[in-house]
């Protein structure tokens, strides 16, 4: 029988009980090294942690999966999803604790925050977002510690600073990721249709973008034009049935979608640098039969 994922205020403890009544920030070492440095699969009803980890290594449970946490990273767990940690001992970094009330009421100030909050999530933190993150942190940390005034309002403010450039970063991470989903989905296109000789306005037409717009994603994420992609696309296939198979050149022209060998012969001596003929002769596996 599974064993039940325990429910905790803050991990090992029962009871949540913070200075700033909505709010708990401590280092990761201070709870981690009371227990191993392992924190075990559990969960928290009614609290959403933030984790940054500047130094170290790491794995994170969260959901059903162990995943590598390579600094500099920031963790979001939402309430009542089943996460656990494994750190180093040299592990470095904070984990603050909210009312989750407070932190979901966050994106009313500030929509853009939304989807930053919508689940739980793994955020790697490139160069220009891990120092202003981790400094906001450090302020959290020191004033939670402190009893200076106006500290309340100071945390609320770095707070905000700090969850408003982990949304930049998971905003950053979408518009990248979008010229190589549509990189992605052109490449499986490009295996299906290649053989047909399909043009740029297909291929465009099909991923619902521009032309222009196909060739810049190509750029960006192949390195190559659209057009430059097709035949790179159609000379892999060439190659592999030069050095694989019995076909003839004719016969590889036209499974190749060229109606004319001829034409085909000079596409791959310019995409290649040798002629098809020469190609399979310099690979010595099959005799030419055309």
């Amino acid at each position: 029988m599974a064993q039940a994922v325990p429910t905790y205020a803050l991990y090992g403890e029962q009871t949540y009980n913070s200075v700033a009544d909505w709010l708990h920030c401590e280092s990761i070492p201070a709870r981690s090294a009371l227990f191993d440095w392992e924190i075990g699969a559990h969960r928290h009803a009614g609290l959403f942690q933030i984790l940054n980890m500047t130094q170290g290594r790491a794995e994170c449970l969260l959901g059903e999966r162990w995943l590598p946490l390579p600094p500099p990273v920031a963790v979001l767990v939402m309430p009542g999803v089943t996460h656990g940690f494994r750190f180093s001992p040299d592990t470095e970094g904070h984990v603050i604790t909210l009312l989750a009330g407070q932190a979901l009421q966050m994106p009313q100030a500030a929509p853009e925050l939304r989807p930053l909050l919508a689940q739980s999530r793994i955020l790697p933190l490139p160069d220009w977002a891990a120092t202003p993150v981790a400094q906001a942190v450090a302020a959290i940390a020191l004033d939670y510690a402190g009893s200076s005034p106006g500290r309340l309002g100071f945390i609320e403010a770095q707070l905000t600073v700090l969850l408003i450039t982990l949304g930049r970063v998971l905003a950053a991470d979408a518009e990248a990721g979008r010229p190589n989903r549509h990189a992605a989905q052109f490449r499986m296109l490009l295996d299906q249709h290649f053989r047909s000789q399909r043009g740029l306005a297909f291929y465009a037409g099909q991923l619902g973008i521009s032309d222009v717009h196909l060739n810049r994603v190509c750029r960006a994420a192949l390195g190559c034009s659209a057009l430059g992609a097709i035949n790179q696309r159609l000379i892999a296939e060439a190659r592999r049935d030069l050095t694989f198979t019995l076909l003839s050149v004719k016969e590889i022209a036209y499974s190749l979608g060229f109606d004319d060998p001829a034409y085909f012969t000079r596409f791959f001596t310019k995409q290649a640098g040798v002629t098809p003929t020469e190609f399979r002769r310099r690979s010595a596996r099959h005799p030419d039969r055309g």
